[in-house]
């Protein structure tokens, strides 16, 4: 018998997507967390009474964005502050954001690159630099 590790579980890539940013944001007690395209544009997201639209496009401004838009960030995070960094899923930059906390441990890139993988055939994921 296998032992399943996850609780909740979809086909759609999307779906699947949040329900993993909710499991990580559940162990790492962070509020929210949003996986941005580079563009910005909102790919998945996880945490109540959050604007994962503006969690997705604020994760992807650059440093001195960030110290610019720092009124922003503190009303849409709720004073909580935002943790952005890049991960690649097949080959592709994504940024994921999250609320209340430090980076989390786990990796990332690795299950979003399982989860991704029947949209993308190109070459394993890796953790991209910033």
């Amino acid at each position: 018998m296998t032992n399943e590790r996850r609780r909740k579980r979809s086909e759609m890539v999307q779906e699947a997507a949040s329900l993993y940013l909710e499991a990580v944001a559940e162990r790492s007690r962070i509020k929210a967390m949003a996986l941005a395209s580079e563009d910005g544009l909102l790919v998945a997201g996880a945490g109540r009474g959050y604007d994962h639209e503006w969690l997705a496009a604020l994760g992807v401004t650059g440093a001195g964005e960030k110290a610019r838009l720092g009124d922003v960030i503190e009303e849409v995070t709720g004073g909580e502050g935002l943790v952005s960094f890049d991960i690649s899923v097949h080959g592709r930059r994504l940024t994921l954001s999250a609320v209340g906390a430090k980076r989390p441990a786990e990796d990332a890139s690795i299950a979003l690159g399982r989860i991704f993988a029947p949209l993308f055939v190109e070459g394993p994921s890796e953790v991209a630099t910033s």
